[in-house]
């Protein structure tokens, strides 16, 4: 019984470090139906390109409910985007007037273009904003709201 328990030991060790894969690829077609690229064109002012960057990762998240998967330079589309404007308001002044006052509001303003190779098949701008309530908003909201109108226009809900 001891000699059968060290024999089953051993090869439960021994049998499971035998094991591998090995793959040889030989490819000659590529799949680029659906695939899409994000060029942030936003200008060259730090707040501007600080909100274009953080615009580019919400759409990479909501790629995810869209039918396009994100590649590199060979994709078929390319989805630009420009950030035109952008204030993130004052979050204190939104949660202390339920979000009454104008001056405190979030805005941001971009203009976007879907590009199938190097034609233009739709271009549109999106506005977002937030403007309080009993949290005030966060500025993440901004880019959240914005990139989820971006997907629905990848989607064709518009």
């Amino acid at each position: 019984m001891n000699r059968v328990f060290k024999i089953l030991v051993v090869l439960l060790i021994a049998l499971p470090a035998c094991s591998g894969v090995d793959s040889i690829t030989k490819k000659r077609w590529s799949n680029t139906e659906n695939t899409i690229t994000i060029v942030d064109m936003t200008a060259k002012d730090f707040r501007l390109m600080d909100a274009g960057s953080k615009v580019q990762g919400a759409i990479e998240e909501q790629l995810h409910y869209t039918g396009y998967v994100l590649a590199g330079k060979n994709a078929r589309y390319h989805l630009k985007y420009k950030v035109m404007e952008f204030e993130e308001g004052n979050r204190m002044a939104r949660i202390a007037t339920l979000g009454m006052v104008d001056s405190a509001k979030g805005t941001m303003r971009i203009k976007v273009a879907l590009y199938d190779q190097d034609e233009m098949v739709g271009a549109w701008e999106v506005d977002s904003w937030v403007a309080g309530g009993i949290t005030g908003g966060s500025e993440q909201d901004l880019f959240n709201t914005a990139a989820k109108e971006i997907a629905e226009h990848l989607r064709g809900d518009f």
